[in-house]
């Protein structure tokens, strides 16, 4: 007993030195800059600021912001907080104790001091070291600033939820209110939030927003910061939320952000070593077209209430990203369908499947017939795909037709001619593994989202050449060093003749003449100037994308939940964005020209056959 007296003591006295000698050696490091670096910057192609980040520490000071605000907020995160010195010790045990309880609660421990020092210069990586490098730096921060200066730079700093960092934007986008005129009522609904924005976020979940608004008024009361009975009133009180709210956003395409913070992430750059350094990122953003495709999809997405939509606008020639949306409302859904949502591309696909067999003999008056069929497979199963509303020519159509009305019984006989591993070869080489080889592939089961999709787009539209579809053109720090600056592959993955002539069988949808037994897909959406089109659709999904040599566009509409898109209007929002959009942005008239390996054929449109002044496709010199 004796023994283990002497042990504790001598493990009391270790952490006692050792406690004493971190705090005086962070009292001999200079203070941690608190407004220096950990800034991210992003600029557009034009070199102007559209975006920096909110996670700054000094552009409120609590002298304007409300009483109840910075009571509420120590009441529930950390009410000994003007009193430890960076670490609670009281805390800490009684967050121990709980972990370890039979009610299987789990109870964090973190000072506001702690989560400031987390939130401006770390991540949330639950690691080790990022621990020890948070316990050093807010030692740091409670040696050289006062309780204060780190509450006020809290209050900045900590995220919201909806995109909103800091209790000023918090404020106006919540309550439409500067943070000095928050009641009680709203501060303490502020407070809550922090601790889950996803779940206690009134604009998400009211229900759950109130709960947790009355622990942070009950914590008030405990510590004796309002009476019982103004908490009671407090929480009986209706408040009025922010009426619009996506209005407050700062920035204005936080969507196209997002995806710039994802390919930061990609590029290994968005870590504290560089983030601490201050982040200036040049984007290939081009805000005049972004503000197009914001207004044009806030037209045709008014009064749907829970269809979603995605688009996306690149240069077809460098495969930058000028423009882009994941969603019709930033504010309810921060959900970037543009880059995150898996959905089945229909017959989207179907260029790749056509350039395929231009590849291998086929040409645009190759012919299939277009009938009710069904395939006998390998493994004795079969397969019976339809056209769409059923309609088939019950005759011979050629390539031409089939891509202008989009018939599926002439893709799937394609594919099988080829051989079903054809195609599954060929979206390797774009990256896509692990694929079945399956006859459905041709009408479009691949699941992907339309950014990494588009790269097979700008490749046929830049004539066969690849590079890697980006947002981010240079990341430089503060003190002008180049970190990363992006260096087109320019590789040639696909034949340049074969996509031309693919790139000129494109524009068959807008024509009139493949009107037989079924209307071609775009005619109805003509465009000002040349585009090589193809749209797609599945029960779930509706898709159009197309390109020329200058922009290529890419739109996707459907429910999240995989619901059965039943109104036809809902279904044409694709073919309307990339007809307003085609037409905003192309003014005059730029289309391809073939090489001299290809030679100009006028052609009947429904029988393939030579005619005068019939539709121009390219031929191959060999056909």
């Amino acid at each position: 007993m004796i023994k283990c007296i002497k042990w504790l003591r001598r493990i009391i006295i270790a952490g006692f030195v050792f406690m004493i000698s971190v705090y005086s050696i962070s009292y001999i490091i200079e203070a941690p800059d608190l407004n220096g670096g950990h800034i991210i910057r992003m600029y557009d192609q034009n070199q102007q600021l559209f975006y920096q980040s909110q996670q700054q520490s000094n552009d409120v000071q609590l002298k304007d912001v409300s009483p109840y605000f910075l009571k509420s907020i120590v009441a529930i995160e950390d009410h000994r907080f003007y009193e430890h010195r960076g670490f609670d010790p009281v805390g800490i045990l009684r967050a121990i104790k709980a972990n370890i309880s039979e009610n299987g609660r789990v109870e964090g421990a973190s000072t506001i001091s702690q989560q400031y020092a987390r939130l401006m210069f770390l991540n949330n990586d639950k690691t080790w070291s990022r621990k020890i490098q948070e316990a050093f730096l807010t030692v740091r921060l409670e040696t050289h600033y006062n309780k204060d200066t780190i509450l006020q730079g809290y209050i900045n700093t900590v995220y919201f939820g909806h995109g909103i960092y800091g209790i000023q934007n918090a404020s106006l986008y919540y309550f439409n209110k500067q943070p000095r005129d928050l009641d009680l009522n709203e501060a303490s609904m502020l407070a809550g939030v922090i601790n889950g924005p996803e779940y206690y976020s009134p604009f998400k979940d009211i229900k759950a927003a109130k709960q947790r608004q009355k622990i942070v008024l009950d914590a008030m009361v405990h510590e004796k910061q309002i009476t019982q009975q103004q908490a009671n009133q407090a929480y009986q009180s209706e408040f009025k939320l922010n009426p619009h709210p996506s209005s407050t956003i700062q920035c204005a395409y936080p969507y196209y952000r997002d995806t710039v913070i994802s390919e930061l992430k990609e590029l290994g750059f968005y870590k504290e070593e560089y983030v601490n350094q201050g982040l200036n990122i040049q984007t290939s953003l081009n805000p005049q077209i972004q503000d197009q495709l914001n207004q044009t999809i806030t037209e045709q997405m008014k009064d749907r209430e829970e269809l979603e939509v995605s688009s996306l606008i690149l240069d077809s020639q460098t495969s930058e990203v000028l423009a882009l949306v994941g969603g019709k409302d930033y504010a309810t859904s921060q959900f970037n369908r543009a880059t995150q949502a898996s959905r089945q591309v229909g017959s989207t696909i179907k260029p790749l499947l056509y350039y395929i067999a231009l590849e291998n003999g086929f040409t645009p008056i190759t012919k299939f017939k277009s009938e009710p069929t069904t395939f006998q497979l390998e493994n004795g199963k079969t397969y019976t795909p339809t056209n769409f509303n059923k309609k088939y020519a019950n005759d011979d159509v050629t390539m031409a037709q089939a891509i202008a009305v989009s018939d599926n019984i002439y893709a799937v006989k394609t594919h099988m001619f080829l051989g079903e591993q054809a195609l599954v070869n060929t979206l390797s080489q774009f990256g896509y593994q692990h694929i079945s080889p399956h006859p459905s592939l041709a009408l479009g089961t691949l699941n992907t989202n339309v950014y990494d999709f588009s790269a097979i787009y700008t490749t046929l539209a830049h004539q066969g050449i690849y590079n890697d579809v980006h947002t981010i053109t240079k990341v430089t720090n503060n003190n002008g060093d180049v970190l990363y600056e992006y260096k087109p592959q320019n590789k040639q993955l696909l034949n340049k003749d074969t996509c031309l002539m693919m790139s000129q069988l494109l524009t068959a949808p807008f024509e009139k003449s493949f009107q037989s037994y079924t209307t071609p897909t775009m005619v109805n959406y003509p465009t000002n100037t040349t585009f090589a089109t193809k749209t797609g659709s599945t029960p779930y999904d509706s898709l159009c994308a197309g390109y020329n040599p200058q922009y290529t566009i890419l739109s996707w509409c459907g429910y999240d939940d995989n619901r059965e898109m039943n109104m036809t209007s809902d279904t044409r929002i694709p073919k309307v964005i990339f007809q307003t959009m085609a037409n905003f942005m192309q003014k005059e008239e730029l289309w391809y020209e073939p090489s001299s390996e290809l030679k100009k054929i006028p052609i009947n449109p429904l029988t393939g056959d030579y005619q005068e002044n019939g539709l121009v496709y390219w031929f191959k010199d060999s056909a």
